[in-house]
């Protein structure tokens, strides 16, 4: 009997943080800054070969109301991201402009006004 040959060769994963660990890192960091009033969520869908991640705040105390704060996609090669009408190229890029997103003034305005109703 003849012995299959492997042509597959090593198989590693990317040394690179996927663009969902990133928004995954972030979401879990919510909850402790708002007392675990509003956590973070992320939720992936896969439609026409596009990884699509949506970063959610969700709010317990008001029935688990959820906004959804940012949205992208990207393909298997994970960069570049597309964020509305950005292409991110690199996972710098990428970090570079969650954080402009996550702590601009529309975003904080946001998390104020619901942290105001989930403490009422």
């Amino acid at each position: 009997m003849a012995t299959q040959a492997d042509f597959w060769g090593d198989i590693e994963p990317t040394e690179i943080r996927t663009p969902v660990s990133i928004l995954r890192e972030q979401a879990a960091l919510l909850g402790g800054k708002t007392g675990y009033l509003i956590e973070g969520k992320v939720d992936t869908a896969v439609s026409g070969g596009m990884f699509r991640h949506s970063l959610s705040l969700v709010v317990p105390t008001l029935d688990n109301y959820e906004y959804e704060l940012l949205k992208v996609r990207h393909g298997v090669e994970l960069y570049p991201v597309t964020a509305g009408q950005q292409d991110l190229k690199t996972e710098s890029e990428f970090t570079n402009w969650l954080r402009q997103r996550l702590s601009s003034a529309e975003t904080r305005k946001v998390i104020g006004n619901l942290l105001a109703q989930a403490g009422s």
